[in-house]
């Protein structure tokens, strides 16, 4: 599984959210990233990070994005699965129930099917506390 750009960015937004421990809206967002990071760009992610219980949003004046949940109950997999679907980047090439299919094709489907899990797992085991604690640690050395 490949993490894509957007997924990055997401995890990104959300540590720079988690700092700040505050409403902050998608200007204030993009204007602390330190990597060129297009609003709109900023805005979908938000949209689909809120969508997926992961933010709150709030519209009007003073509106903005929060956290929905505690840093530590935020893991780098529900980032990733809110924006995109992981399991969609590694995926099953041929069709093992298809007679015609060979057994190296079969084999080779296992192993990643296996990095998949892997993978999975290592984004499930990191929480949203670790990553910013990690960031502010960075940030004052």
């Amino acid at each position: 599984m490949a993490i894509t750009m957007k997924s990055e960015y997401a995890i990104k937004i959300m540590i720079l959210i988690a700092v700040e421990n505050k409403r902050v809206n998608a200007r204030e967002i993009v204007k602390k990233c330190r990597e060129r990071l297009p609003l709109e760009f900023a805005e979908k992610i938000l949209a689909d990070l809120a969508r997926n219980g992961i933010l709150h949003a709030y519209r009007g004046r003073g509106g903005g994005y929060e956290l929905a949940k505690k840093l530590d109950e935020i893991t780098v997999y529900d980032v990733v699965s809110s924006v995109d679907n992981p399991s969609d980047t590694i995926k099953c090439f041929v069709d093992i129930n298809d007679k015609a299919t060979s057994p190296e094709s079969c084999t080779v489907n296992k192993i990643w099917e296996s990095v998949l899990e892997k993978m999975q797992e290592i984004l499930k085991s990191i929480t949203l506390k670790e990553l910013t604690e990690d960031y502010l640690a960075r940030c004052q050395s």
